[in-house]
């Protein structure tokens, strides 16, 4: 894929935008428009068809704000004029199946309602979800078409699971047959414009945009060449960044995010550049120098906690949820793994783990220290890869290998507990090894909390909390004269409640630092 040239895509959305004839070739999106421009943020869609419908209702709505300019007056904020998708288009991998099922036709329930004639235009960036489908689903809903389509009346969801789609696929190659796909995800009221899967436009003066491919690992030749001519044409302008992984995550620097800046030859602090990006499920605003980090993944997928254990790192300038929240939700995780919240992976896993040492128990009439002991170092093994052992080793393995523990003698007190109850020796093994597997899978939950509330890990423990909540977007005001970009977050606690507020999450001024 060959992405065009920023003025190229510039014209192209202004005349998506209705630009006047006179204007349309205008050196940037808000002077072409001659006026502000509305664009709207969003990353992380599609886990799940509720909530990204959900999310879908939030996004079409139009706010009053308080005028950056004078708080005694308010200011009306409609709907985007852009929308901006910042990765991970659908879960668990962005397939034209998934993205159907979890996006469009969620959307496409909520735009049909609110279609208000216009056309609005849609960008989007790909997350490592999106990549794993080689890019097929993402191109079929952002890639620019060759001719205009309606979006279609189809609101059939396919309940077919990815295995099931995967030996159709096969079958059908076996056969002979031709695998027919969706030629497009259309979106109503909104018309893809780009060529590739990273671009830039001008957005108004000495303000360009790019959106940034990083692929499944880095930021590729391709990319870097083409935005450092972009840079060496435009020297003194200043950049609103997308990309798909954060430069700092949970107040930490973060890899990917940490590479892709460094691929574009950029820095927060002395560019000024105002990222926008996804891939972690919560809001977080940051500040840097000049420069400012906006997290906004809540676009419709689980939610990632706030850092709790914070000592020693700078402080967020807004965050939803915050620590408080975070730590009461992650509070519930043993009882809401352990009671099937997640499903029952564990239990199952479990299960299998303790059968041998039952059954030895069971044949020979002994405890089974030895087996116990593999057990535990089983699950140690177990606890070290769910922890991330790469970072922190010693304070996670010290957990893990008391987890571990835990978990391989744990059918030695369970036998205690179950002769309490138990009168025969058919019941007693049953209620042994039910109990065995409760607790274990307690025993497993409260890990993946501590693992949060300790700081160790971010990710397993309100993953498996499955929670729904703090959806939220992004809209953004570019300036006409390109003097600063002011922002608003928008979120609901509940978004599945009908009754369920909007709450102003955040709301931010960035300047433009070459002005």
């Amino acid at each position: 894929m060959q992405a065009d040239e920023p003025a190229d895509l510039t014209k192209r959305i202004a005349k998506e935008l209705g630009a006047p004839w006179h204007t349309v070739a205008a050196e940037s999106l808000t002077e072409a428009l001659e006026r502000d421009v509305i664009v709207d943020f969003i990353a992380d869609t599609g886990d799940d068809y509720s909530v990204s419908k959900a999310v879908a209702r939030l996004l079409v709505e139009e706010f009053e704000v308080s005028d950056p300019d004078d708080e005694s007056k308010t200011l009306r904020l409609p709907r985007g004029d852009v929308v901006v998708f910042g990765g991970d288009t659908a879960y668990p991998v962005a397939t034209d199946i998934e993205i159907h099922n979890r996006v469009v036709v969620p959307w496409n329930q909520v735009l049909r309602k609110h279609d208000d004639g216009k056309t609005r235009v849609i960008l989007g960036i790909p997350g490592n979800h999106d990549w794993f489908a080689g890019l097929d689903g993402f191109g079929r809903m952002f890639r620019r078409r060759k001719v205009k389509l309606e979006p279609a009346s189809d609101e059939h969801i396919s309940r077919l699971p990815q295995l099931g789609h995967f030996i159709d696929f096969v079958e059908a190659f076996r056969m002979g047959k031709d695998v027919v796909k969706r030629s497009a995800l259309a979106l109503v009221g909104y018309s893809p414009v780009q060529s590739a899967s990273y671009w830039a436009l001008r957005l108004a003066p000495k303000v360009d945009f790019w959106g940034v491919d990083r692929q499944l690992r880095s930021v590729d030749f391709r990319q870097r060449a083409f935005f450092a001519d972009i840079r060496e044409d435009s020297k003194d302008n200043a950049i609103v960044l997308s990309i798909a992984d954060p430069v700092y995550a949970f107040l930490e620097p973060n890899p990917p995010g940490v590479a892709s800046m460094k691929a574009l030859g950029l820095t927060l602090e002395d560019d000024g550049v105002l990222v926008l990006t996804g891939d972690t499920h919560h809001y977080c605003r940051q500040n840097f120098g000049k420069g400012m980090h906006v997290i906004a993944g809540g676009g419709g997928a689980f939610l990632h906690p706030a850092r709790i254990a914070r000592t020693g790192f700078k402080p967020p300038e807004a965050e939803f949820p915050g620590p408080k929240t975070t730590l009461a939700l992650a509070l519930q995780v043993p009882w809401q793994i352990v009671h099937g919240r997640s499903g029952f992976l564990i239990h199952s896993v479990l299960g299998a783990l303790y059968a041998p040492l039952f059954a030895l128990q069971w044949a020979t009439g002994r405890d089974g220290k030895m087996a116990a002991g593999i057990t535990a170092v089983v699950a140690t093994l177990a606890c070290l890869g769910l922890g991330g052992w790469r970072h922190k080793f010693w304070r996670i393995f010290v957990l893990s290998l008391v987890t571990g523990a835990v978990v391989g003698f744990l059918p030695a007190q369970a036998h205690r507990l179950a002769r309490l109850v138990a009168s025969n020796a058919f019941q007693l093994a049953a209620f042994a090894y039910a109990f065995s597997i409760y607790l274990g899978t307690l025993a497993m939950g409260t890990y993946l909390m501590l693992l949060t509330v300790l700081g160790l890990e971010q990710h397993q423990a309100l993953s498996a909390l499955a929670h729904p909540g703090y959806k939220h977007f992004v809209r953004l005001r570019v300036r006409r004269d390109g003097s600063a970009i002011d922002g608003w977050a928008f979120g609901r606690v509940d978004p599945l409640s009908q009754a369920d507020r909007v709450v102003l999450v955040d709301r931010f001024q960035w300047k433009n630092p070459s002005r």
